[in-house]
């Protein structure tokens, strides 16, 4: 075992595994050694190695490494993202050492994770009164777990203490602009919301044009590149216009999906559909650019308060020809009704998908709602989630795959429908911009683009939200837009989608 640490000492991994690997066959009850193992392989990233070692160090290890044993073991699992196994291991670690700081730290990290936000709260807390918070990591877990149990005025002020000792910390102040935007304080929010890039929360593809800075540039051309995820880039190209109406030309990097789509809508615009190359080759052709923005910064610069959002919120067209197409298929299709699109589920195992999405029990009420044919706007493996809703409640909704796989055509199925009802997903932001009636099922602590208490997105004039009231309980606002819509369709008998 000695010769391992010393190769270790050494940074001469492979043969401190090797050495390692021969004193525990020897003795394999050599708990110390199991545990220089696993750092061994975490080290050169072997990472089901190390958690496997880790694994026998807990079995072996003497009475005083079992805490460490335990807390190596649950890092090694979060490593692989195995978060409800690492918690119980750092609870195996508190057991053994109930003061275990740096424990308590990381089951927090591992209930935040599993968006377990009170019980998160509680591990931090725990933490916070043992010596009070020594960095500002800490600073920003807790924040964080504040934001997601909808604390925001607390979280805001620990984002706000982080930036006051480091004013260019990054990180704290990507968290504290999404405080500020939740709470629509615009100006502070967009000035902070740059700092996405050295937060790693959007890469930085800085290309050789001078910065925009809103001013008038009529005879000069403005890029604009696209950035973030999907429904934001719907969202930013709100602001397409009044950048169009300040410059001489504008070309607008988009996501493929979306080329059709801005290219109808913003046709004195050059539309480019990249995949976000960090050079300016794909420019090759197009008059050259003299000044460049991310399409994320425009609102820093166009919304800095409520007046300047469009009161129409309307900006993206639909191919008509396609809308018509679709109007006619619903009503041959489904009859009289109104026509009602609908998605449940939002967001990915990164970003809150169990807050954002509905059970098929919890959409009962509106699925029985007399006078509504419903149909699928859900998107990706949808397809054994909508068979269990359609077996429930009896083929309630109808899916057009067709649509859903051209972003186009899904466009053309959204601007045909009556309403859409939807939880926080991309689909908001395509229903919205296209001016459609957009009714959104909204989390106790949502993301800023939904606000913390509005009745509508500031983005959207069509939209209304229906929030949550405790964490994790749908119950109410179900039953809100199940109501609602009762009333929206009492006099509805046999009108055409319009």
């Amino acid at each position: 075992m000695e010769i391992g640490e010393t190769h270790a000492e050494a940074r001469d991994l492979p043969s401190a595994i090797d050495a390692l690997t021969t004193a525990i066959a020897l003795d394999p009850s050599l708990g110390e050694a199991w545990m220089r193992l696993g750092a061994a392989h975490g080290r050169l990233d072997h990472r089901d190695e190390a958690l496997e070692a880790f694994r026998m160090a807990t079995t072996t290890a003497p009475q005083a490494l079992q805490a460490e044993a335990w807390f190596q073991y649950g890092q090694a699992l979060h490593v692989l993202q195995r978060h409800s196994q690492a918690l119980e291991a750092y609870g195996e670690c508190l057991a053994c050492e109930p003061e275990a700081e740096r424990a308590l730290l990381a089951a927090g990290h591992a209930e935040l994770l599993l968006e377990h936000d009170e019980s998160a709260l509680q591990y931090y807390e725990r933490a916070l009164s043992l010596r009070g918070l020594a960095n500002s990591g800490q600073h920003l877990h807790l924040g964080a777990a504040y934001q997601y149990a909808g604390r925001w005025r607390e979280a805001q002020s620990l984002f706000e203490q982080v930036v006051a000792h480091n004013p260019s910390h990054h990180l704290a102040r990507w968290y504290l602009s999404q405080c500020d935007l939740a709470l629509c304080n615009w100006p502070r929010g967009w000035d902070n919301y740059s700092s996405r890039f050295g937060a790693g929360a959007s890469p930085y593809r800085p290309l050789p044009f001078r910065p925009w800075q809103g001013h008038a540039a009529h005879d000069e051309t403005l890029l604009i590149l696209a950035d973030q995820g999907l429904g934001d880039e719907i969202l930013f190209a709100s602001c397409i216009p009044d950048a169009m109406a300040r410059v001489g030309h504008c070309i607008v990097e988009c996501e493929p999906r979306l080329a059709n789509l801005f290219r109808r809508s913003f046709p004195e615009a050059t539309v480019v559909a990249s995949d976000r190359q960090a050079d300016a080759r794909w420019l090759q052709g197009l008059a050259e650019p003299q000044w460049q923005i991310f399409s994320g910064d425009l609102p820093a610069l166009l919304r800095r308060a409520d007046a300047d959002f469009p009161p129409e919120g309307a900006y993206l067209q639909a191919d008509p020809e396609r809308i018509g197409y679709w109007r006619h298929r619903l009503e041959t299709d489904l009859g009289p009704g109104l026509k009602i699109g609908i998605s449940w589920r939002g967001g990915t195992a990164y970003t809150r998908m169990r807050s954002r999405s509905l059970s098929p029990e919890d959409w009962a009420p509106i699925l029985a709602t007399p006078g509504c044919r419903f149909v699928n706007l859900q998107y990706g493996n949808y397809q054994p989630e909508l068979a269990d809703i359609n077996a429930r409640f009896g083929g309630a909704v109808v899916d057009y795959p067709e649509a859903l796989a051209d972003y186009d055509e899904t466009a053309a199925l959204v601007a045909a429908l009556d309403l859409v009802t939807t939880v926080c997903t991309a689909v908001v932001h395509l229903a919205g911009s296209l001016g459609r009636p957009t009714w959104v099922l909204v989390p106790f602590s949502p993301g800023w683009r939904y606000t913390i208490a509005r009745t509508f997105m500031p983005w959207y004039a069509q939209t209304r939200l229906f929030r949550q009231a405790t964490i994790g309980d749908w119950k109410m606002p179900c039953h809100e837009l199940a109501a609602a819509l009762a009333e929206l369709t009492q006099n509805v008998t046999s009108e055409p989608c319009s």
